[in-house]
């Protein structure tokens, strides 16, 4: 018995000893369309570590990156992927890299749910509703050009960053704003360009004040920051300058500063704000729990360099108008079909109400949601209801008292054109905005 125990063992050590002296698997390189016709098809051969390289010409797909797998473009410009519309383009994972794409023509550009990859030197343009939309984790955003998406650059829900930050990227020429924030989200935002975008450089939701905004650059947005983001460390640690860039836009797109751009030397600890050059290290961030407090605190122990720093003439807002009637909110997407999922390129115009609400904190408002003819009445009484409910809830989120509110379901009982023809029945899909 002893002996048979002993040779047992003798088995386990040698398999022990073998395991440990066999060599890693190899990572491996995966090329498109050299071994597979698609992006997709490459990443679900990928295993962690390998590299999936994609060579120049226009993918149209929507894909979702793999863990600890790198996917990198031949040529930003022309490494194209192209969503179709048809949800987001790029789905994010953790420890995964995307670089050296332009990803275009999602409902969204990159989309992470509570995933940390790195997003880096890409231009991300011309998606329906946010360029990169982070939801609990904030990616590692870096050196991309983010430019002109329908609603905001970047959307941040409830997110949390103590180890990535959003450093160097150009965010310009959004439909709504550079970066929103919503809900609870303490993110770093340095290094940056916000410019050109239609409304803010940053919104900052009530509940996302802590985030740090930190030697970054506000040039010619309409507002750079709502009063959310306003403070004196961040007047004093940030710029606004002309960036001087060498050729920006269609069709170079080259975002690197100009010789005499204002913008070289003035990030944090020495940088260039804007996009790094290759090579160049970008400055630590606490990683471990203990040092989240020194954290927090560098937006105001941050120095402004000695330089003197010219600042735009201030923007000033002027007040929006009251809602004095029905306001009706349709021709956007606002809801999948039979969902009350508000769609994200839908926001800009739920925001423009918001501001309403809190420029004016008497209105009280009734949300209306009315349906077609198509369905039973019981269907469509809920799914009227329920949207209402949905743009009730969002208008909470963002810091609109619920006893200002009231939401009701109408179904399809109240008709402003026939349902006999589609373009009816689209204007009856809709929910009203009622002051009361």
């Amino acid at each position: 018995m002893i002996i048979k125990k002993n040779r047992q063992l003798a088995v386990v050590i040698c398999l022990l000893f073998f395991a440990v002296a066999a060599p890693a698997r190899a990572q491996k390189k995966i090329t498109v369309p050299n071994d597979f016709p698609t992006i997709q098809r490459a990443l679900g051969e990928a295993e962690e570590g390998d590299t999936v390289f994609v060579r120049k010409g226009v993918y149209k797909e929507n894909i979702t990156l793999v863990d600890d797998v790198a996917l990198i473009g031949e040529d930003m410009l022309t490494t194209i992927i192209d969503g179709r519309r048809r949800g987001p383009v790029v789905v994010g994972a953790d420890g995964a890299l995307i670089t050296g794409f332009t990803i275009r023509n999602g409902t969204t550009g990159i989309l992470c749910k509570n995933t940390r990859p790195t997003i880096d030197r890409n231009l991300i343009k011309d998606n329906k509703g946010t360029g990169i939309h982070a939801l609990v984790v904030l990616p590692d955003i870096t050196n991309n050009i983010i430019y002109r998406n329908e609603w905001t650059g970047i959307f941040l829900e409830a997110v949390r960053g103590t180890r990535t930050s959003i450093s160097n990227n150009i965010i310009k020429e959004n439909g709504y704003s550079g970066i929103f924030a919503a809900n609870r989200t303490e993110v770093l935002v340095r290094n940056n360009i916000l410019m050109g975008n239609k409304q803010y450089g940053i919104f900052l939701g009530p509940d996302a004040r802590r985030t740090r905004i930190i030697s970054n650059n506000f040039h010619r947005n309409r507002l750079h920051y709502n009063a959310n983001a306003e403070s004196e460390s961040v007047r004093q640690t940030n710029i606004s300058v002309n960036p001087q860039f060498k050729s920006p836009g269609f069709p170079k797109f080259d975002y690197a500063l100009g010789p005499s751009s204002e913008c070289r030397g003035r990030g944090e600890d020495g940088a260039d704000i804007g996009i790094a050059a290759l090579g160049t290290k970008q400055a630590p961030i606490s990683k471990a729990p203990a040092e989240e407090q020194a954290f927090a605190a560098s937006m105001d122990s941050f120095q402004e360099p000695a330089a003197h720093v010219h600042h735009e003439p201030a923007f000033t807002a002027a007040a929006p108008p009251a809602i004095t009637q029905t306001v009706i909110l349709q021709g956007l997407t606002f809801f999948g079909t039979e969902s009350a999922d508000i769609d994200e390129s839908s926001y800009h115009a739920l925001e423009d109400i918001i501001k309403r609400l809190v420029y004016y904190p008497n209105l009280n408002i009734e949300i209306a949601g009315h349906t077609d003819n198509q369905g039973s009445d019981d269907f469509n009484m809920m799914l009227s209801l329920n949207r209402a409910r949905s743009v009730m809830n969002y208008f909470v989120s963002r810091g609109i008292a619920p006893e200002r509110m009231r939401a009701r379901g109408y179904g399809r009982d109240r008709p402003i054109e026939s349902n006999d023809t589609a373009e009816g029945r689209a204007a009856n899909r809709r929910v009203e905005v009622i002051p009361r």
